[in-house]
């Protein structure tokens, strides 16, 4: 029976943090890519000084609210990095190892901070990469799947404009929309910004696909390759 509690417990801590964590990366939509692709990038492990500069090469950084350094704190506080510290000969410190010391002393057993995905990490980046997200997306509204795919075609020839991708969806039949009766015209932005929150696209002084967004766009390909053969 304890053991069942136990278990029981440690599922539910383990759904809190994931809860906490989603929170976290999705608070700001400016910010929440970057988090995602921050959990997988340090699937293994990672130091400081090396995350910071990943982060940096990536096209959503341009628009995000937070330095490198306070994005890898609030997923460590919200449970989805682990901070490893290590020894001088590589060894991890654990708390028992910093027992009566002084923080100098600290400082000194503490030669290298590293970072890890948590589980809940990991399974916060899996339900959230964009190829899944999108299969979601077009499971939503099958009947758009054509345009939305035509659209990641579109833009992964080159970077776009908005006026351009507005342009190329203009009198396309999938824009008529019915809602109470009445017939509407739906803006070309809704398409962008519904792959955009997708993971599919992002914005880089134009519209461009996401390292996600080509996978999917691959993926579709094969599997279209695959049935015809």
């Amino acid at each position: 029976m304890d053991a069942m509690r136990s278990k029981a417990v440690e599922a539910a801590v383990g759904e809190c943090v994931l809860e906490s964590l989603e929170s976290t990366v999705k608070r700001h939509p400016l910010n929440r890519e970057i988090m995602i692709k921050v959990l997988r990038y340090c699937f293994e492990e990672r130091v400081l000084h090396d995350v910071e500069k990943e982060i940096q090469t990536y096209p959503e950084f341009a628009q995000c609210t937070q330095n490198p350094y306070r994005l890898v704190r609030f997923l460590v506080e919200a449970g989805g990095l682990d901070e490893v510290e290590r020894a001088e000969d590589g060894s991890i410190v654990r708390s028992e190892d910093k027992e009566g010391l002084t923080e100098d002393e600290v400082d000194d057993l503490v030669c290298e901070v590293g970072y890890m995905t948590t589980e809940a990490g990991r399974v916060l980046v899996e339900v959230n990469l964009p190829e899944a997200r999108l299969r979601a997306l077009l499971g939503l509204v099958p009947e758009r799947e054509d345009a939305y795919c035509e659209v990641l075609e579109f833009i992964a020839q080159t970077p776009r404009s908005y006026a351009e991708v507005k342009e190329f969806l203009a009198g396309r039949p999938v824009l008529e929309v019915t809602i109470d009766g009445v017939r509407q015209t739906m803006q070309p932005s809704v398409f962008v910004d519904k792959l955009e929150r997708a993971g599919a696209l992002v914005w880089d002084g134009e519209w461009r696909l996401s390292d996600g967004g080509l996978r999917f766009l691959e993926e579709s390909k094969a599997i279209g390759e695959g049935g015809m053969r």
